[in-house]
């Protein structure tokens, strides 16, 4: 007798990232639920503006037509609860929300998976791609569990991404891109395994950092080192 692993991915309506993991997970034909959070805009103004408009995920009345949406008012709402005490996922995908309580987490079998565009412990926090460009390093993705803290659960697999690097709008707009493509690698493992394909462990707390905002002299610094790339 087989077992089918639930899984659904949390998401603010209209998340980028989350409308960038469905979309990769629909072209591998994996089927989510989508616990769809609040009322958004389509367009994310923040993000349209700092990916120069080249970052364009499917949209949700598109991911409509192969994933399972449920919406809810907030993360809060007792029907919430209530949804996830009857569905009893295995697994949730953290897919652009707000903070997740951890009576929320306790909802799911194996716990909530975040995809941190980090390397982590080192780069916890904002601006983590950014960072990484400005000390010279290699781009990181994280997969962990989410625990109560920010960025600091067990970590399933680091993964390098290879974001463009033509240009600072060029990289930003295609971080979630490959991203995604890690999202569906880990999933597919899940599935296949029945669970974790090794056993999550825990990050090394002497090696961490929280950063903030990385501010708009460093990432004109940055443009600069994408600039000489180009040349």
């Amino acid at each position: 007798m087989s077992i089918e692993i639930k899984i659904s991915l949390i998401m603010n309506q209209n998340s980028y990232p989350g409308r960038e993991y469905l979309n990769s997970l629909k072209n591998s034909n994996i089927k989510v639920d989508v616990l769809c959070i609040g009322r958004f805009p389509k367009r994310n103004r923040i993000e349209d503006q700092r990916c120069g408009n080249l970052w364009k995920p499917k949209s949700q009345e598109f991911l409509c037509k192969y994933h399972d949406f449920y919406s809810f008012d907030s993360l809060k709402s007792k029907r919430l609860i209530d949804f996830l005490n009857h569905k009893k996922y295995d697994i949730g995908i953290q897919g652009g929300t707000g903070i997740i309580s951890d009576s929320l987490i306790k909802k799911f079998n194996l716990g909530i998976l975040n995809f941190h565009p980090g390397l982590l412990p080192k780069y916890r926090g904002c601006s983590a791609p950014e960072w990484q460009i400005y000390e010279g390093q290699k781009i990181y993705s994280t997969c962990h569990i989410i625990d109560k803290d920010i960025d600091t659960g067990d970590i399933i697999e680091i993964k390098e991404l290879k974001p463009s690097k033509y240009s600072y709008h060029e990289f930003r707009g295609s971080i979630y891109i490959e991203t995604s493509k890690f999202v569906v690698k880990i999933i597919k493992e899940i599935i296949s395994n029945k669970g974790f394909k090794k056993t999550p462990y825990k990050q090394n707390e002497n090696d961490a950092r929280y950063l903030s905002y990385i501010g708009e002299e460093k990432i004109n610094i940055i443009k600069k080192i994408f600039k000489k790339n180009e040349e």
